[in-house]
């Protein structure tokens, strides 16, 4: 009888660790039999105010199947793509799943099923799909950065998958996997960029040729708090999308053949609009008005894609 891989899974911390206990506790009901857990955490100032009701919670509650605890502060504030790439860099697992403190596995069986996936369809990445979750505890079903219809893209090419990208991000953060050869063969996230560590990393998988699989199984809750909802990005993760349109996108996006270079300014008009209001506190009166004379249609396209998601949700 063969013995089973590692699986390491990373829990991602800043400032806020009122739901680390929650996903570590859902890692602790998981039936995998080997699993090395992981706590980086990106420079929180109350690092240490905290870290000690979490792992005195570990330590009392922690499983068999759990091998090896890793904890891991970086002496200063990072991003998010650094701190991941810092879980990375932690692991001894052959497998890797990072959540962020209060989003959970959705069944003991997760990880089993993700490992049983990535060995069986010989991939190094896959992804599976995921639920919002409300502070209520309300399941929200449709999230509007995740492709629904994983059988279309099980059937995209690379290329497809690329060109797909290109339009919007639409493979869920949360909802990954991978095997350590996935990171030894594409490298880390690209650290270009602060907070978006999957977007350019899932385009670079795609112009590398790496297969990426798809499951319908729902594995992942993901926390819903409104911080990040659609239309009310921050001012650094919108930096982070222009650099991404600016060196990810713009040179290699064809999909629009002579039309591409209007295309690319008029996205580019998008992300400006995303930016304002982003920026909206900051904004004096006379600052509004000439954000809405000169994003107005963009803000209406923004708040109409708002409704028309919250409509599906009323609906399901």
């Amino acid at each position: 009888m063969r013995e089973e891989k590692l699986f390491s899974f990373a829990v991602i911390t800043y400032k806020r660790f009122g739901g680390v206990i929650k996903t570590v506790e859902s890692v602790f009901q998981q039936d995998y039999p080997r699993i090395e857990l992981i706590l980086s955490d990106d420079g929180s100032e109350n690092y240490y105010d905290a870290i000690d009701e979490i792992r005195s919670y570990i330590e009392a509650n922690k499983p068999e199947n759990v091998e090896n605890i890793v904890y891991s502060h970086l002496p200063q504030n990072q991003g998010t793509v650094k701190n991941i790439n810092n879980a990375v860099n932690k692991a001894n697992g052959e497998f890797f799943k990072a959540l962020g403190g209060g989003d959970v596995l959705a069944c003991p069986d997760a990880l089993s099923r993700y490992a049983r996936y990535l060995e069986e369809h010989k991939v190094r990445i896959v992804f599976s799909k995921l639920e919002g979750i409300t502070p209520d505890g309300t399941i929200v079903k449709h999230l509007a950065s995740c492709e629904e219809n994983y059988d279309l893209l099980r059937s995209f090419s690379c290329e497809q998958l690329c060109d797909r990208l290109c339009a919007r991000n639409c493979l869920p953060a949360p909802a990954w996997c991978a095997t350590r050869e996935l990171f030894e063969r594409n490298g880390f996230f690209h650290e270009d960029v602060k907070l978006i560590e999957d977007y350019p990393y899932w385009i670079t998988l795609c112009r590398n040729q790496e297969k990426i699989g798809f499951m319908d199984d729902v594995l992942i809750r993901y926390q819903l708090d409104g911080v990040s909802s659609a239309g009310s990005y921050g001012v650094q993760f919108m930096k982070d999308l222009f650099i991404i349109y600016q060196n990810y996108i713009f040179p290699y996006d064809r999909r629009m053949g002579v039309f591409q270079p209007v295309y690319n300014a008029l996205k580019s008009g998008g992300l400006q609009a995303y930016m304002a209001k982003a920026e909206w506190g900051k904004y004096s009166a006379a600052e509004k008005a000439k954000a809405y004379m000169k994003y107005g249609l963009f803000f209406l396209y923004i708040k109409l894609g708002n409704m028309r998601m919250a409509l599906r949700n009323k609906q399901r």
